[in-house]
């Protein structure tokens, strides 16, 4: 059925919003892959912005400073400690800590099903074997080892964290 005057513009809605601050590079792609497979028609629009390194607190500042969105999760390495009043802070912001131990790598070996080492940089030694060379840092890379079939399967909490951002009601 067609509207009585086409000439009149829709009504304007609002789009839930929701950003993901990274720590990294490596964390930047991974989630733009995942923005990629879950972000199209989802009902929210996902901002991922990459800190680039630092302290935990460096991380969970820049997250606070980029305000004006509906959700916020914030990815962070368990190698360095994290002070517990920037936990708070990050809490009473509405902020969603997901702190991987000892590093990011160890979710994506999760994910995969492969053994994960205890150290950093026996992980991140790991996840070189699967990604190359900087392939790691670019989101088309992580389409032939993370398809959204064996996402969707995955029942790890943090990922499962992070694809209820593309969610408009969670």
């Amino acid at each position: 059925m067609s509207r009585s005057n086409p000439g009149k513009p829709k009504p304007r809605t609002t789009r839930a919003t929701a950003q993901i601050v990274c720590e990294g590079f490596t964390e930047e792609a991974f989630c733009k892959h995942l923005r990629g497979l879950y972000g199209r028609d989802c009902g929210v629009r996902v901002a991922i912005h990459n800190a680039r390194g630092g302290s935990p607190q460096d991380i969970i500042q820049a997250a606070l400073r980029r305000s004006g969105y509906d959700r916020t999760a914030v990815l962070l390495d368990g190698d360095k400690p994290l002070a517990e009043s920037w936990r708070k802070k990050a809490c009473a912001a509405g902020h969603l800590l997901l702190i991987s131990n000892p590093c990011f790598e160890v979710l994506l070996l999760e994910i995969l099903g492969r053994p994960v080492p205890e150290t950093t940089a026996a992980c991140k030694k790991a996840l070189e074997s699967i990604l190359p060379g900087n392939s790691k840092c670019d989101f088309r890379s992580y389409s032939s080892h993370f398809p959204q079939a064996l996402l969707a399967s995955c029942k790890l909490p943090h990922l499962q964290a992070l694809l209820a951002l593309f969610q408009p009601d969670a």
